[in-house]
C-alpha cells in the first residue's frame, strides 16, 4: 500500500465501523434513539449488541488493512461485500416507505467508502506468477 492515503483511508473505516459499532454493544437504547427507531425490547438487546460487534469486527479488519495486513485484499473484498450488501438493504426499505435520515447518512458514508474499496482493489491486483517455462 503506496503513498498515505489508503492507510489513512482505511483507518478512517475502521473509525467509522467502531462509532456505528460501539455504541450498539454498550449503550443499545441509545443506539435506537439516535437514528430515529423505537426503543428495543428488553429481549431484542442482544440483536443491537451482536449487530455492533459484527460492525466493529469489521472495523478491526480495516484498521489491520491501514497496518498493512498480508491479507489486505480479503478483508477490503469482505468489507465490500458488507457495505454494499447494506446499501442495497437500506434501498429495499427506501421502497417500502421512509428511513430515519441518521441511516440514510451512515449508509451514504457506507456507499463512499464502497467506491473507495473498489479503487483501492482496481488498483492493488494481484500479480500473476510467472508461467513456468
Amino acid at each position: 500500500m503506496a503513498g498515505k492515503f489508503w492507510p489513512v483511508l482505511f483507518g478512517a473505516a475502521a473509525i467509522y465501523n467502531f462509532m456505528a459499532g460501539l455504541p450498539p454493544v454498550l449503550i443499545p437504547a441509545m443506539s435506537a434513539a439516535n437514528p430515529g427507531l423505537a426503543p428495543y425490547a428488553p429481549e431484542h438487546v442482544i440483536i443491537a449488541q451482536i449487530s455492533g460487534l459484527l460492525i466493529c469486527t469489521f472495523g478491526i479488519g480495516y484498521a489491520m488493512v491501514a497496518f498493512g495486513s498480508p491479507g489486505s485484499r480479503q478483508i477490503v473484498t469482505l468489507g465490500l461485500i458488507g457495505k454494499l450488501s447494506l446499501c442495497v438493504l437500506l434501498a429495499v426499505h427506501l421502497m417500502q416507505g421512509p428511513v430515519p435520515r441518521p441511516m440514510l447518512i451512515a449508509t451514504a458514508g457506507d456507499l463512499l467508502f464502497s467506491i473507495a474499496f473498489i479503487v483501492w482493489l482496481v488498483r492493488n491486483r494481484p500479480v500473476p506468477a510467472p508461467s513456468p517455462a
